[in-house]
């Protein structure tokens, strides 16, 4: 036995210096039905960590996944290609640059690919992105590659016994009925027999590597809590399964700190979990039990109202409430096919034009929605700009200047009549201008996810036609282009999305003033919207 000790205590040494590889991360992400968007555009993974993503194209349009060096402009490296369409095209739309380091192909519509890669070393924001023509700007993400932090040091516990239903004044407590040190550093409830009516504080060092915040997690079945140089930071407290993850903040010093958990366990189950975060590592465990979901903190619960995306059948849809870039008064309209409008009772204009999916209505229709909601759908347009009314008389520049607006304030000579329904339907805008009547009705051609989707636009004019009226199409640079005219107009955000803003369009009559594309003001107007190939 004497001969044999030395041996099996290097053998444990060994051992104990040879880490076990890092558990292969399955990440998996699909691409959003007609919105030109990644179900998942962030996911952290360890440095060195082995990496399976999976991914499934459920869209109608090919797209693929590329993940490129910090730092890269995914939307520069997608653009920057088109350069060289057909050198571009054979390649198959992945631009052939040096900051790419993992990718997928390129993915028709409902195909699966599965790639597997090792993390990079360095840790880091690594973007991922489509680059498929016109896609980078709203279809990206980013993989974060974050170490963990360091753990507790010095662990011990101490173990009362009791009947609580909340946690104890355990300074209070005298008996102890155990204590001791627990030697790998993670915090566990199994320390004795005993499976109910105990209660257990455990203390330890936690080292916090500079100055800055920290965030704590806990869940815990029964009650608990975290404090930290004796300050509490998060509790869960009463009689309860481990339910969601609670987490709280502090601003911590760098050095070391006393950290203290508290717990009682009255009857049932009997599960601890705590972790930590900091600026520069993820959450890093402090227990051995870790619940489902523990990756994610309380980052990625579900919020309180669930998706309820509004599917457009064979008659057009309609939704009136509060959105993003029509105003209070905002009345969106969905065409079959995936063509969609959102329409201002407020400035009595056209405010957006999209394509794809239509609206989500969890926002407004949950009793705790509220706010302004975007559309659901990608290549939004905002043919005006900020919306103003489409009418004015002509000054002196005869045009080339708009007037202002004061938003707060309804705008004169305007009246809303509301709107009406035919056979089909389709919605007829109705409002008065200077006495005159006005009629806005809108038709599609194509489908939206397809490259011949059109929208075209009619307004009927009915009265006296005040002299050198204009009606305003579009404003931004202005080129014509195959009889009509390409707006490259002012690039846009709605709740975190950016567009380009860019489409052509023609009417007759129409002139290019500055940058305002105007018609004179007729008994009617045809105009059609189209976006570039």
């Amino acid at each position: 036995m004497k001969q044999l000790l030395p041996s099996f205590l290097c053998l444990s040494a060994a051992l104990c210096l040879h880490a076990e590889p890092p558990e292969m991360q399955t990440v998996r992400i699909n691409t959003m039905t007609a919105q030109m968007k990644y179900d998942e555009n962030e996911f952290t993974v360890r440095p060195g960590q082995p990496v399976e993503v999976v991914f499934q194209n459920g869209d109608d349009l090919p797209h693929n996944l590329v993940f490129c060096k910090p730092g890269t402009n995914v939307v520069e490296l997608s653009m920057k290609q088109m350069e060289t369409p057909e050198l571009a095209l054979k390649r198959n739309w992945l631009p052939e640059d040096p900051r790419i380091l993992f990718h997928t192909k390129m993915l028709n519509p409902k195909e699966r690919e599965v790639i597997r890669f090792t993390a990079p070393e360095k840790a880091g924001v690594y973007p991922f992105v489509c680059t498929f023509p016109g896609h980078a700007m709203t279809m990206n993400g980013e993989m974060k590659v974050i170490p963990e932090g360091e753990g507790l040091k010095e662990l011990k516990f101490k173990m009362y016994l009791g009947d609580w239903k909340q946690l104890p004044d355990f300074s209070k407590l005298t008996e102890v009925h155990r204590e001791g040190t627990i030697e790998d550093n993670l915090i566990q409830v199994k320390l004795d027999d005993y499976k109910n009516q105990f209660g257990v504080v455990y203390t330890a060092k936690i080292h916090a590597p500079r100055t800055g915040s920290y965030r704590f997690f806990l869940t815990s079945d029964d009650g608990a809590r975290i404090l930290i140089d004796g300050k509490k930071v998060v509790e869960y407290d009463g009689i309860h399964p481990a339910g969601s993850i609670k987490s709280a903040g502090v601003k911590l010093d760098q050095g070391e700190h006393e950290f203290r958990l508290e717990y009682f366990q009255a009857g049932g189950g009997i599960e601890i979990y705590a972790a930590w975060k900091g600026t520069d590592f993820d959450i890093t465990p402090l227990s051995t039990w870790r619940p489902k979901g523990w990756k994610e903190g309380d980052a990625k619960k579900k919020p309180d109202t669930l998706g309820m995306p509004l599917a457009v059948g064979s008659e057009p849809m309609i939704y009136r409430n509060f959105i993003a870039g029509a105003g209070n008064r905002g009345i969106a309209v969905g065409y079959p096919g995936g063509i969609n409008i959102a329409w201002s009772a407020e400035s009595m204009n056209l405010a957006l034009v999209w394509r794809g999916a239509f609206m989500d209505a969890a926002r407004h229709w949950n009793s705790r929605g509220g706010g302004y909601q975007a559309p659901l759908g990608y290549d939004v347009l905002r043919p005006t700009g900020e919306v103003t009314p489409a009418f004015a008389v002509a000054d002196g520049s005869s045009g080339a200047s708009w007037p202002t607006w004061n938003k707060e304030q309804r705008y004169d000579g305007y009246i809303w009549k509301g709107y009406t329904l035919d056979s089909k339907r389709v919605p007829t805008f109705r409002y008065e201008w200077n006495g005159v009547s006005v009629e806005d009705t809108f038709a599609t051609n194509g489908t939206g996810t397809g490259p011949d989707a059109k929208l075209t636009r009619t307004i009927k004019l009915k009265g006296n036609i005040p002299a050198g009226a204009l009606f305003r199409l579009a404003n931004g640079k202005l080129q014509q282009k195959d009889g009509a005219f390409l707006v490259e107009a002012p690039k846009f955000s709605l709740d975190g999305n950016t567009f380009n803003n860019q489409f052509l369009v023609s009417a007759k009559g129409a002139e290019a003033k500055g940058e305002n594309l105007v018609v004179p003001a007729t008994s009617e107007i045809v105009v059609t919207y189209t976006w570039p190939k």
